[in-house]
């Protein structure tokens, strides 16, 4: 089987929720014998080695840089008279089309499968002009999460963006899912949402786990990897109390660990006065170095090169984030390592209930401090059965959905 993935951002170095989600996927397509051809775009050239690392898992990449030249901006401009903004960067047109159509049908796919419904415009085209089935996943409900972030956005220039972003969205991620043969929604919670707007065509597709961050080659990738223990990281013996791992430039993060930090750290340190945080992630802004830094207690960890060691550093792992949408990858994550959790509610939304029940919940900052307090008193281990998570997060859930499409098509 061919598969055209068409990813609305690059998936590789998978250092964040999106990109972990669609490289992992790729790579269980592959575990499984699929051919794969990468379409996707950036605003920064990738580094030569990520490029090859993605060219180890795809038979062909096709990587496009966003343009914002003259010529490019006016249509754009136009564009957002029917397209949201962040769709209107990735409409392609003239010789870049006629050049990305040709390696498509070069390549022959089953399927175009598209990540991520930004990109939407340009698979939407190869499906019907290849006559080849379009499946989509869906990350977000987008229009409802936008909507939100529209609400939650102060300032005239980043309002203004978020308008643009939700102009016409609505109408056009429904348009995109009905044309879908299938779609596929990361959350529990919102498949049930499309269900209830009368989508027939909806399945609910979680999002992989892996339980080493060692780089798994295309030889010998499989779903019994999953499984495996990385022992050179998981014996470090660990340095601090509480750990939160996050992209620290993204909305419901930055608002997370802020609360998080003015909040529910001074009630943990009125009571154990010598308690040890970890904040750590992508790109921070400066509200979060400054509170790290004037915070007693707080380190900052800035780009991180490995997770499973941010995590294995802690004795408490959080989740603190307020709001969002569909799921956080980092609650998935994070129950591979046998740790105590402590997330929102928001944290855990999405996910099937035999996982939820796996967390410590807390919808206030009283409580989620006094969850963080009776755990580093108790020091317990999270006891989590690991064919329990290979049956909802494992690459047998990408081997059922393979079996689906084939169906199909």
């Amino acid at each position: 089987m061919k598969i055209t993935v068409v990813s609305h951002e690059i998936p590789y170095p998978a250092n964040r929720g999106a990109r972990i989600d669609i490289w992992r996927r790729i790579k269980a397509f592959v575990s499984l014998g699929v051919e794969i051809q990468l379409i996707s775009w950036f605003k920064e050239s990738p580094n030569p080695e990520d490029i090859t690392e993605m060219q180890k898992y795809c038979q062909k990449v096709n990587l496009i840089q966003f343009k914002t030249n003259l010529s490019s901006l006016a249509y754009r401009a136009i564009d957002l008279l029917s397209y949201p903004l962040e769709v209107t960067s990735r409409i392609i047109r003239g010789e870049d089309y006629n050049n990305l159509l040709n390696d498509t049908r070069d390549f022959q796919p089953d399927v175009i499968w598209l990540d991520g419904i930004h990109g939407g415009n340009i698979a939407a085209k190869l499906s019907e002009v290849l006559q080849v089935p379009l499946i989509t996943r869906s990350h977000n409900i987008e229009h409802l999460y936008y909507r939100r972030l529209l609400a939650s956005t102060i300032g005239f220039k980043s309002k203004l963006k978020r308008y643009l972003s939700v102009a016409h969205l609505e109408k056009y991620e429904k348009d995109l899912l009905k044309k879908s043969l299938l779609f596929y929604d990361i959350s529990a919670d919102d498949f049930k949402y499309w269900e209830k707007e009368g989508f027939s065509n909806v399945r609910y597709l979680p999002p992989l786990i892996e339980s080493t961050q060692e780089s798994i080659s295309p030889k010998n990738i499989s779903p019994k990897n999953i499984s495996q223990e990385n022992s050179q990281e998981t014996n470090i013996s660990p340095e601090y109390d509480v750990v939160f791992l996050g992209a620290l430039y993204v909305d419901n993060n930055i608002a997370g660990v802020i609360w998080f930090l003015t909040q529910v750290v001074p009630i943990i340190l009125n009571a154990l006065p010598n308690t040890k945080f970890l904040i750590a992630g992508l790109n921070p802004v400066d509200k979060i170095k400054q509170l790290c830094e004037s915070q007693p207690g707080v380190d900052l960890s800035i780009n991180p090169p490995s997770s499973l060691a941010v995590y294995n550093s802690g004795r408490v792992l959080i989740n603190p984030v307020l709001k969002g949408s569909g799921v956080s990858i980092k609650s998935v994550e994070m129950l591979l390592l046998g740790k105590p959790i402590v997330s929102t509610p928001q944290g855990i939304s999405g996910l099937p209930p035999q996982a939820k029940q796996l967390f410590t919940v807390a919808d206030s900052a009283q409580t989620f401090a006094k969850e963080i307090i009776q755990l580093l008193s108790t020091n317990p281990n999270l006891k989590v059965d690991k064919q329990l998570l290979e049956s909802l997060f494992g690459y047998q859930v990408v081997e059922k959905i393979l079996m689906e499409i084939k169906s199909f098509i």
